[in-house]
């Protein structure tokens, strides 16, 4: 049986068995590797893989994802242009359980013990995340937040080329987005992950210092316990200015 808090890693639903398909999106069950700077491990689940560095030819700062969910590459060149590349892959429900789960591992290698567990969908809630004894709502919300970016991607590919500026300005649409249809008096209990799976070059300290220079930190503005951002690894999770967790 499959142990408390399990989900599937294509739909996010509660898995009753490891022994086989998701039941709700028949998610094969089979032994793979996912990388992430070389390092391998076994995930159980459907194909996730995914390389960062350096392009030895270019020098461009790069990360891909391969998985059932899609593709993408994203690539910061040396002239600070980035570029995203995203093919087959579709933005919300069936990506947020790798967010939370990135951003859970984040804050357990910092020696914080976190978890997660499931909320109600009746009440907009995406997942519930503690961290010692405190509880926590977790939103999670994905940039860039463009539908008509995601529409063209499920069904082909998709490139653009921005300044990282436009990258920081991605972040704070999906933030601002977010937060107005948040009533205030439900932020203070409240983490906002905004879900940059497919844009992971945007969940960087680098970029962090850039928004909050710009726009100071999201939690002190919009009253949320904290704002992370979370690519497709733990390396690349980040909290925007400060906040708790």
């Amino acid at each position: 049986m499959a142990r408390a808090g399990e989900e599937c890693p294509r739909c996010g639903r509660p898995l009753k068995s490891l022994n086989g398909a998701c039941e709700v999106c028949d998610a094969p069950k089979k032994s793979v590797l996912s990388s992430g700077s070389g390092a391998l491990k076994d995930t159980g689940f459907a194909p996730a893989i995914v390389m960062d560095g350096r392009d030895p030819l270019t020098g461009d700062l790069r990360i891909s994802v391969s998985s059932p969910g899609g593709k993408s590459e994203t690539r910061i060149s040396t002239a600070g242009q980035m570029f995203v590349t995203v093919e087959g892959a579709e933005a919300g429900k069936k990506s947020e359980p790798w967010a939370a789960k990135t951003l859970r591992t984040k804050l357990n290698e910092q020696g914080t013990n976190a978890s997660l567990s499931s909320a109600p969908d009746n009440r907009g809630e995406d997942r519930r995340l503690h961290v010692g004894d405190d509880t926590y709502v977790l939103q999670i919300s994905t940039t860039p937040s463009a539908r008509s970016f995601w529409r063209d991607a499920s069904v082909s590919s998709v490139v653009t080329q921005v300044e990282l500026q436009r990258g920081v300005e991605w972040l704070r649409g999906t933030i601002v987005t977010k937060a107005d249809a948040i009533p205030p008096d439900q932020r203070a209990s409240m983490v906002l992950l905004v879900d940059a799976r497919h844009a992971g070059l945007l969940a960087r300290e680098e970029v962090a210092a850039l928004y909050t220079s710009q726009f100071g930190s999201p939690s002190a503005e919009y009253g949320f316990a904290s704002v992370w951002v979370a690519g497709p690894l733990s390396k690349y999770c980040v909290r925007l200015g400060n906040g708790r967790p």
